[in-house]
């Protein structure tokens, strides 16, 4: 009978225990990493939602808005601004197709980042709108409006610069990804690297290096497709209670960019595991070849 060595038992069960926590804590780390690095970088978010001001729903959005604005600051009889609101719509229609507009939407977008970033550090100075809400404010100087304006009376026309205000979220909804957000600061920089270091730690205590280091890789493509999953299933439902459209569409691209970015650590997860299965097959391989060769 083989006695076993000293200690042995006792790195088994270390090395065991940190194979699990490798594997289990993987998608807590892709998503810790992703919410403390990637949800930071305002200039992403910019580019990524930048091209939403030319979707049907944003324009259309932003048309009402410059309508209402207008219409609220102007002092007219009723019949006027009755006859006034056709040709204001169909003027602010092309408004808002403007580069002018496009550049004071990427100015409000980038705001939104902020405003963001403010609630879930949880920041007393966090600009919400009268409903406790993140909403997207683009101011919109409308110069294209004033001869229309001055046509039908409306004094100081060229100062009208209406704020159309698009509701996209309340902070009181937030709460729990700000809790999620606030740990994820803490941990996220370092999760990936904390999870690397347990599966080398399973594998260097192991008595069967091939089989820990095959079933560390074969949980870590598990658990990060796994993920993948839950991502893509997700966003349906969650854009479901999101409303109205316009701030659905804008919910719905920066969802689109959060998950473009965890797909990418997803893959690079994928590979790590590819990689450890890759190895534990050729050592395994090169040690059956070993054990082959005559003495």
């Amino acid at each position: 009978m083989v006695s076993q060595r000293p200690g042995g038992a006792g790195r088994s069960v270390v090395s065991s225990l940190c194979g699990v926590l490798a594997v289990v804590l993987l998608p807590v780390a892709l998503v810790a990493f992703w919410a403390s690095v990637l949800l930071t970088r305002t200039d992403v978010f910019v580019d990524e939602l930048e091209p939403v001001v030319s979707t049907p729903q944003v324009q259309e959005a932003l048309t009402d808005g410059i309508v209402d604005g207008v219409l609220g600051v102007v002092q007219l009889r009723p019949v006027v601004e009755q006859a006034l609101e056709g040709p204001l719509r169909t003027q602010a229609a092309t408004v808002v197709a403007s580069p002018q507009v496009a550049a004071a939407w990427t100015s409000a977008i980038r705001a939104v980042h902020t405003q963001l970033l403010a609630v879930m550090e949880g920041r007393a100075d966090t600009q919400l709108d009268a409903d406790g809400r993140v909403a997207v404010r683009v101011t919109i100087p409308v110069p294209a409006l004033t001869s229309t304006l001055e046509r039908f009376g409306v004094p100081d026309a060229a100062s009208i610069a209406p704020v159309v205000t698009i509701p996209l979220v309340k902070a009181d909804d937030l709460r729990t990804v700000r809790q999620v957000y606030r740990v994820a600061d803490v941990v996220g920089p370092w999760a990936p690297a904390a999870v690397a270091v347990l599966a080398l730690l399973a594998v260097a205590l192991a008595r069967r290096r091939r089989a820990v280091a095959a079933a560390v890789g074969a949980g870590w493509i598990v658990l990060a497709l796994g993920l993948a999953l839950v991502v893509m299933v997700a966003r349906e439902p969650l854009m479901r209670r999101v409303t109205p459209p316009v701030a659905r569409t804008i919910a719905d691209t920066a969802y689109g960019l959060a998950a473009r970015n965890l797909d990418a650590e997803i893959g690079v997860a994928v590979g790590a595991g590819l990689v450890l299965l890759l190895l534990a097959g050729v050592s395994g391989v090169v040690g059956r070849r070993r054990a082959g060769r005559p003495a």
